[in-house]
Formats: C-alpha cells, structure tokens, sequence
C-alpha cells in the first residue's frame, strides 16, 4: 500500500513537470508597479523568457560553475584562517593594594544632584535692589 502511495505520488510529479508552463500577462501600472491584473492605465507586457533553450542551459552551467568556485573559495579562506597566527594578549599587570578610604562619617554632607533634569529661572535679586535704593533714600535725607 505505501508502495503504491509513493508510486502515485511520483507520477503526479512527473505529469505536472512535463505540461508546459503557461505565461501569465504581466500588467504595468504607473511607473514602479506591476500586476498579474489589468489595472486602470496599465499596459500589458510579454513575460516569456525569449531565451532558446542552449542560452538557458549555458546560463544553469554558468551557476553551477560560479557556485562551486564558491564553494572552494570558501574552502580555502576556512583552511587560511585555521592556519593565521593567535593574537598575543599580554598578561595584565599586578596592581599594588590601595590604601584604605578614610573614614567619610567626619566628612560634611554634599547634596547630590537629581538624576533628572529641573529647569529652574534665575531669581531676580529684588530685596537687595530695595535694600539699595532705601539706603541710598537714607542718604538723601541725612545728607539735606
């Protein structure tokens, strides 16, 4: 029975290879865009390959050479790289001890910054222009 399966499923294959593929109309609408339907404005275009059947060929012989010549090239880069030369990493050099931080209890207390930003407008001195300009009233008056 699964024979029998696997023979069917072959001979769908084979029968779908061997009817000849039909070229669908290619629609080109605007100046980017293209379509399998007819669009308004658009103009049909023929999407057969005009290749023969030799330029094909040549053309599938033509990548699988440039595929193997990948193939080796990467090959060869592999095989060079296992070869390079390991990177020196000099040792780290052994710092001497730090001293012991002094005791930060007799320290005076420093606000620390805000991690967030706080625009704040500059104060106008406004009691020290009064406290001017009524001294220099005083001035004045002792000075008539």
């Amino acid at each position: 029975m699964f024979h029998q399966a696997r023979v069917l499923c072959l001979l769908a294959c084979v029968a779908g290879w061997s009817v000849p593929g039909q070229a669908q109309s290619v629609y080109r609408c605007g100046d980017n865009s293209y379509s399998n339907r007819p669009c308004a404005g658009g103009k049909e275009i023929p999407a057969d390959d005009p290749r023969t059947p030799a330029q094909r060929v040549q053309t599938m012989d033509a990548a699988r050479r440039d595929a193997r010549m990948a193939d080796d090239m990467e090959r060869a880069r592999l095989k060079q790289e296992a070869k390079a030369p390991v990177a020196a990493v000099p040792m780290p050099v052994a710092q001497p001890p730090r001293e012991p931080v002094a005791d930060r209890t007799l320290t005076p207390f420093r606000a620390k910054k805000p991690a967030y930003f706080t625009a704040v407008s500059p104060k106008k001195p406004v009691a020290k222009v009064a406290k001017k300009k009524a001294a220099k009233k005083k001035a004045k008056k002792k000075a008539s």
